[in-house]
């Protein structure tokens, strides 16, 4: 039978989507295939496929036992014979289903990757295994933003398997991620299919919240399309958040490792069935989530990496019609992210005292809690934690259970006990600094001239457009390229004084560091260095921060300044710091040596800034309701005549903001958050209208 009459008789789709032919007829063929393909573009087809056209049983690897029951349930209501082998079944069951694999009773089985133990492995070699699909295959890399060490051992289970194909599927991994999976799985020749990185159905939008409290405050008014997800950074925010849309009237339940499996289940299982409009949630939520028509994804709290954040707005608008990503991001936000990378990459010698207590206990596993293990290695048990995470990223340990007078009871399986750890800090410090180099990467997404181009740019795609239109930076039309460009004798001699300082502080600090010296801060961090002793201490006295801080990345790009990353260890804690030292033409441009320097400078701020309104926090903070219902009329009338959805007109905080600072002119219409040229130049005249027809001016 041709693929496309089993694409129609067990799939039912009349076609293949772009993209999905060539890779299956490619694994049909029996070849080895890397697919990176948007989520929402049929992934999963494209191994399920392979799997009813060739002969014997298909592996599927997949991270999460949700993921796994979705997909089984999907294909059993097919009539595909399909199961999964996971810890949630009981012994009896788990070992009926082994037999019945082994028996060729299934075309698919999912399982985790920790499942290819050597019992495991065994059942296998008596199956005719005619596939091995690796889904989310980001995970193999270290360098993708969800590395999991029980991923590395599938380049040793394919080569067990013997000869038969091997496709491994992400949507998230750029072109060094691509390489690392295809390199751990010792398949470099493997052929990639990369089908693009681009969802045009989502519009990508980044709010700067002037303050921590505002995010709370505003975020009802971001939600004015459902189904939608909120995504937290920690346990302590999901429920704050959770907590203000219920005061403000929105359905809202909560998700993170913290609750009862229960409760997890059935807070997913009430969102996908549409009982929950709005489910707030720690990254623990999403991967297994099967939800086409999710309208709006706001990220809370900044992610670590591009990658992650990718993949979680990916699961907006799956059924193609439109929806909103939108980023809540503050410069101090950066800090939480910090706090998870040093965590993550805990000192090499905290790491070798933990194994070492490991390996001198008299059994194996370890059954310890991490309270016990923390005094054995004498480090905080935060830390003992830690350090066990990097141990089985080196593929040394692994968690294992067992049941103690009925009770679950967790260790720690040591896998070669008789293998030393080889590490050093030198390996831990370039871990850390590959994780600052990611964190970088995604606190620079918001300032974008185009968030739909940097994103596409970063997994390695170049778009055919040069603006995507449907993105904050599109709205605000910012410039594309900032051309570098001869300096005025003015900002050369800013130029030359920051430099100046910099030489005076002796050694490389932090961009906010050198802006509060040279602006002449009183901060403790400056007195505590007796910066405020230095002549050069307040040399810019009068300019902000900011805009010291906007020169100094200039100066990077033009080369004046380098960034270097620092790693100490401060009272048993990693810390890594991003600071700014002097390159050798920075020393020139400071001695007035080289003075032809050409900088891409950005624009200074007029003298009078121009004041984005907060809707919440607008003149005296008063709304006028029956203004924001004659405003929301006219935007719906606007959106009609248009034929866009309301939001592409105007935000519910844009509106608010108009009824707080109610603008009768273009100019105040201008100083409205959300309210660009192109906005007011289509639709600014009917919202003045309706002020002014309120307001009797």
């Amino acid at each position: 039978m041709s693929l496309a009459s089993l694409l129609q008789k067990h799939f039912g789709h009349p076609g293949f989507r772009p993209g999905q032919q060539a890779v299956v007829e490619h694994v049909v063929s029996g070849q080895h295939a890397l697919v990176v393909m948007p989520t929402g573009h049929g992934k999963s087809l494209c191994y399920q496929l392979p799997a009813m056209a060739l002969s014997g049983t298909t592996i599927v690897v997949s991270p999460l036992i949700a993921l796994m029951k979705d997909q089984v349930d999907a294909l059993q209501a097919k009539n595909i014979a399909a199961t999964s082998i996971n810890s949630s079944l009981s012994r009896e069951e788990r070992n009926h289903r082994i037999q019945a694999m082994i028996d060729g009773h299934y075309k698919l089985v999912y399982v985790a990757p920790e499942r290819f133990n050597d019992h495991f492995m065994g059942a296998l070699s008596r199956t005719k295994v005619g596939l091995l699909a690796i889904d989310e295959a980001h995970c193999i890399s270290q360098w993708g933003h969800d590395f999991r060490p029980d991923y590395l051992r599938l380049g040793g289970v394919l080569k067990r398997l013997g000869e038969l194909p091997l496709i491994a599927l992400t949507a998230t991994a750029t072109p060094a991620v691509q390489d690392d999976i295809l390199s751990q799985l010792d398949l470099p020749s493997a052929r990639r299919f990369v089908t693009g990185f681009d969802r045009e159905n989502l519009r990508l939008e980044v709010e700067t919240p002037r303050t921590a409290k505002s995010k709370y405050s505003m975020l009802p008014g971001l939600l004015n399309s459902l189904p939608g997800l909120v995504y937290c950074a920690t346990r302590k925010h999901v429920e704050e958040v959770r907590q203000t849309l219920v005061q403000h009237g929105i359905q809202a339940e909560a998700y993170h490792a913290g609750l009862d499996h229960d409760v997890r289940t059935r807070v997913q299982e009430d969102f996908i069935e549409g009982r929950i409009p709005v489910v707030v949630a720690t990254n623990a939520f999403g991967m297994g989530v099967d939800k086409s028509n999710i309208r709006t994804i706001i990220h809370f709290d900044v992610p670590g990496t591009l990658e992650a954040y990718y993949q979680e707005v990916g699961r907006a608008g799956r059924d193609g019609k439109p929806a909103r990503a939108i980023l809540l991001s503050r410069p101090a936000d950066r800090q939480l992210q910090e706090f998870f990378i040093q965590n993550a990459h805990p000192p090499a010698q905290d790491v070798q005292r933990t194994y070492a207590a490991l390996r001198r206990h008299t059994e194996n596993p370890v059954w310890w809690s991490p309270r016990v293990l923390g005094e054995q290695a004498g480090l905080d048990e935060r830390i003992a934690q830690s350090c066990l995470s990097v141990l089985r990223r080196f593929g040394l340990i692994q968690r294992t259970s067992t049941r103690q007078n009925g009770a679950p009871l967790y260790g720690v399986q040591l896998l070669q006990p008789e293998q030393d750890l080889l590490l050093d800090e030198a390996e831990m410090t370039r871990r850390r600094h590959h994780a600052f180099q990611q964190l970088d990467r995604m606190m620079k997404y918001g300032d974008a001239a185009c968030q739909r181009s940097s994103l596409l740019h970063y997994f390695g795609e170049t778009p055919k457009w040069s603006r995507c239109g449907r993105c904050t930076g599109c709205d605000a039309n910012r410039p594309m390229v900032e051309e570098a460009r001869p300096l005025t004798a003015a900002e050369l001699e800013t130029v030359r004084k920051i430099l100046a300082c910099m030489a005076r502080m002796r050694r490389p600090f932090s961009t906010s560091m050198i802006a509060k010296v040279v602006t002449g801060s009183r901060d403790k961090s400056v007195r505590a260095w007796d910066f405020d002793k230095l002549s050069t201490w307040g040399i810019l006295r009068g300019v902000s921060q900011p805009r010291i801080e906007a020169i100094l990345g200039a100066m990077e790009i033009g080369g004046l300044v380098q960034v270097e990353l620092t790693s100490k260890t401060i009272r048993g804690s990693a810390r890594t710091w991003k600071n700014i030292g002097l390159t050798q033409l920075g020393s020139d441009v400071m001695r007035d040596e080289d003075s032809q320097v050409k900088l891409a400078l950005p624009p200074a701020a007029s003298q009078k800034p121009k004041p984005a309104v907060d809707p919440w926090e607008a003149n005296d903070g008063v709304i006028d309701e029956d203004l924001f219902a004659q405003l929301r009329q006219a935007r719906w009338e606007l959106a009609q005549a248009a034929d866009v959805p309301a939001y592409v007109v105007a935000s519910n905080r844009t509106l608010a903001a108009m009824a707080a600072a109610r603008p009768t002119t273009e100019t105040a219409l201008s100083q409205i958050h959300g309210m660009g040229r192109q906005r007011i130049a289509r639709y600014g005249a009917s919202f003045i209208e309706v002020v002014r027809g309120w307001t009797g001016c």
